[in-house]
Order: C-alpha cells, then sequence, then structure tokens
C-alpha cells in the first residue's frame, strides 16, 4: 500500500465512513474471526437475531403490527423463518411510512434503489446495520486481497444531475477510484477512459460485467495491453459467464471474483478464494424456495432474504425475484459461511414458451457464445420476447459476417428454444444500458418494467 492509498484509508474513507456509518475497520476484524467458527454457534446467533427483529417489528412498525406476525417466542429454529409472510417491494413502494419503525434509533442512513421495476424504492438503515453492511463487504473484498484506500477503476453508471454528478464524484474521491461511464462505450471514450487509468494505475476493477467486457473487449480489439498491473477484477449486478470471466482474465491477467447483492440489503454473497459464494451469514437469512417450500441444497428456487441487523425498516423474507440453489458441501476454504450457487435472475429474466414452460433466459446467452465460438461473434445482444411466439433480438455485430450470425443464431433458437415462434432479428449500432447503466440482455414477457425503443428502462 502506497502513501496516497493509506492517505485514503487512514484518513479519507475510514474517518468519512465513522460519521456516515460506525467503525467499520473494528466490525470487520470482528467479521473475519467468525468466518470459520462452528454453524451452530452462528445459526444460534442468527435465531436470537431474527426473534429479535420479529419482536422489534411486532411492536413498531405499523405494517407489521397489522400484519399478525408470530410471537419471537414460537420461532424455536431457523426454519420457522416460514412462517413469517413475505415483504414485497411494491408494497414498501406503495406504503413506505408503514415499514418504517416507529422507535427512536438515532441517525439513519438512507439507500435508494431502482432495481428492475424503474420505480425507485428508498430503504432507511440504522448506523450499526450499515457498518455491519459495509464491514462484510470489506471482509470478502480481503480474500481477494484487496484493502480499503486500495485504487479501484469503477465500471459504472454515472448519475443524471450536476448535482448528483458532484456528489459521485465526491465519494470517488473518498474511494480513491476513477470512474469508467457505463454510458459512453464508443472508441473515443474507452480510449480516453484508458488513458486516464494509466494515469492512474488501479489496484483492483470493480463493475458491471458487461461494461469490464466491453472495454476488455475494446482493448483487444485494439492490439493494446492495459499498461497497469490488477490484482483481481470484481464483477457484479449482471451474470458472469464462463466465457466472460475467461475474456477478463485473459485481457487484464487477473483473478475474477463474483459478487452477488441488492441496492436494498448491500451485499449478500461473494466469492472466495476456492470459486464459491458465501454468504454474509452474519446480516442476513437467506433462503431459497420453490412452490411454498425450503428447497433441499442443490435445487433451484427463489430467494427470499431476511436482513437481520436492521431495525430501521425490516426487511422480513424480502422477494427479490432472482432465482438461485444453497450448496451442501462444505467449501473447501474452510469458511463456515452458506453457500450460494446457480445465481439467476441478475439481469437475465425469465422466458416462457408456448406451452406455458419457463426456462431461464441464460439459455440464450451460451447460444450466442456458441456462435461467437464458431467464429460468429456478436460485440452485444439482447433477446426481447414479445409473445410466446415471438422474440426480438437486437444484435451489435462484431467482424463476423451479419447475415451468417443471424442464420446459425436463428437455426439455433429453433433448435432449442421453438421451431415454430417467429424470431425477428435487429442490427443496432448499440443497445441502450438503463438508467443505473446495466445492460438488460433478456427481456421476458412477466418484466413489470417500461419498454424503452432499444431498451429497458431500470
Amino acid at each position: 500500500m502506497d502513501l496516497q492509498e493509506r492517505i485514503s484509508a487512514y484518513l479519507v474513507y475510514y474517518p468519512v465512513g465513522w460519521l456516515y456509518a460506525g467503525d467499520i475497520a473494528g466490525a470487520r476484524r470482528r467479521l473475519e474471526k467468525l468466518e470459520r467458527e462452528p454453524r451452530e454457534l452462528r445459526d444460534a446467533r442468527k435465531l436470537a437475531a431474527l426473534r429479535t427483529l420479529v419482536d422489534h417489528a411486532r411492536g413498531t412498525v405499523p405494517h407489521w403490527r397489522e400484519a399478525g406476525l408470530p410471537a419471537s417466542a414460537d420461532l424455536r429454529a431457523l426454519t420457522d423463518v416460514a412462517r413469517l409472510p413475505f415483504t414485497e417491494k411494491a408494497a414498501i413502494q406503495e406504503h413506505p411510512q408503514a415499514f418504517l419503525s416507529t422507535a427512536k434509533l438515532g441517525r439513519l442512513v438512507p439507500k435508494t434503489s431502482a432495481g428492475s421495476t424503474g420505480a425507485p424504492l428508498t430503504i432507511w438503515k440504522t448506523r450499526p446495520a450499515m457498518t455491519l453492511e459495509l464491514a462484510a463487504t470489506w471482509r470478502a473484498y480481503g480474500w481477494a486481497g484487496i484493502r480499503v484506500g486500495d485504487r479501484r477503476g469503477l465500471f459504472w453508471g454515472v448519475p443524471h444531475g450536476a448535482r448528483a454528478q458532484r456528489r459521485a464524484r465526491m465519494i470517488d474521491a473518498v474511494c480513491n477510484r476513477r470512474r469508467v461511464s457505463a454510458f459512453r462505450l464508443d472508441a473515443a471514450s474507452l480510449d480516453e477512459a484508458l488513458a486516464r487509468l494509466r494515469r492512474f494505475r488501479p489496484r483492483w476493477l470493480y463493475g458491471y460485467t458487461t461494461v469490464l467486457c466491453e472495454f476488455a473487449e475494446h482493448l483487444r480489439r485494439r492490439g493494446e495491453v492495459p499498461g497497469f498491473k490488477v490484482a483481481c477484477i470484481v464483477s457484479t449486478a449482471e451474470l458472469l459467464t464462463q466465457a466472460r470471466r475467461r475474456l477478463l482474465e485473459e485481457v487484464f491477467a487477473a483473478r475474477v471474483y463474483d459478487e452477488y447483492g441488492c441496492g436494498e440489503v448491500g451485499s449478500i454473497a461473494h466469492e472466495c478464494e476456492a470459486g464459491r459464494l458465501h454468504i454474509c451469514d452474519e446480516n442476513m437469512l437467506v433462503e431459497v424456495i420453490a412452490d411454498g417450500r425450503p428447497c433441499v441444497p442443490g435445487e433451484t428456487g427463489e430467494i427470499v432474504v431476511t436482513e437481520l441487523n436492521n431495525h430501521a425498516l425490516p426487511l422480513i423474507r424480502y422477494r427479490l425475484g432472482d432465482f438461485a440453489s444453497l450448496a451442501a458441501a462444505p467449501c473447501p476454504c474452510g469458511r463456515t459461511l452458506g453457500v450460494i450457487e446457480n445465481i439467476h435472475g441478475r439481469v437475465m429474466d425469465v422466458l416462457v414458451d408456448r406451452r406455458g414452460r419457463r426456462f431461464h433466459g441464460e439459455r440464450v446467452t451460451y447460444l450466442v457464445e456458441e456462435a461467437a465460438a464458431r467464429g460468429l461473434d456478436v460485440r452485444q445482444f439482447q433477446c426481447v420476447q414479445e409473445a410466446v411466439d415471438h422474440f426480438r433480438i437486437r444484435l451489435v455485430p462484431g467482424n463476423a459476417d451479419v447475415g451468417a450470425v443471424v442464420r446459425y443464431l436463428e437455426m439455433r433458437f429453433r433448435e432449442e428454444i421453438d421451431p415454430e415462434a417467429r424470431f425477428e432479428f435487429e442490427v443496432v449500432e448499440a443497445i441502450a444500458r438503463t438508467p443505473s447503466g446495466k445492460l438488460r440482455v433478456i427481456i421476458g414477457l412477466e418484466t413489470p418494467a417500461v419498454r424503452l425503443a432499444g431498451g429497458e428502462q431500470d
């Protein structure tokens, strides 16, 4: 860690973090001591936290007073969380005050998330809960060799409006990072970003998977090397396929670590050095359910999260709309934190065929990657299901013959998805990103988003 990074960590980030949340460094050290503890001890603490949360919600939160939560004494095991009702994002958006605690909890920290629906949602957190959220994130970054203050290249959206942009620049300065805009991915902008990063010399890269990959592809097309050495790359918010992982690792000669979370609860799971996604167990209880019942390990179901430490706006059995499975086998790294696998839904929507069968949009991604492996490359694509028998596929062409790409993809789509459906291909110069900077790759019929020309509102 050089002098600039030490200054950023100990004279900027930690002092600002103390004012914003609390003792992040101390909380991180405590979490590091707990990550290998016996599972039984952690589960006992989680059950105690769940009981406390339920009692607090029953007594101080209008929505939960009326919902008829069971008494905490009736929660005898973590599996009894299934007796509690779900929390829907739309319900909080419609009646935000009903979900806020009336207790005096000190200064609260706001977190605003848009998500896939395009409607903003503000979650209020207590300072201790915010401290633990940040501490869990930095603990996991430590698994990749990252320290607070290390120079970061951030591949992310840029907020709209002068005031929001000034705030973003201030946060970037506090966090010692330089931002590459997800909305400026033309060749000239990427060249400018490359020059800035070379001057800054980031120690690690973080951001949306597709933006990182677009930058990597730009370097590859130009025959350029980064010109700086990074220790690792952390990919987040979008699906990290094996092809994308290989691209990033080849171009930057660094290990890629995946991350899963959402704006409302923060970090949910992080990849360790053994390649497994560990749940932030000290902060949340993660369920995977199907047809109203808990899934067995390895079975795919819907992710439901209960945040255990935030009493300001308790999120009890909060439905994320994502799908995954829980692992049964312990991780070779030795950490006893839970492991989540096969996450779907961060960007991928579910597609539906004419017989009503639902399948994950990742199937389309693999077909496009299969085409690329045959030399029929596509820089970007987007698949929008207009009807059960109508798919619109937007393509940003690479170097391959576009006609050959379309013919191959249409043949494979008919083989793998629906032989009788209409596949309408559009060749475009760019695919619009959401306001937050994500690239919606699959847009299914069940997406409650506002449709935009060439893209989808986030």
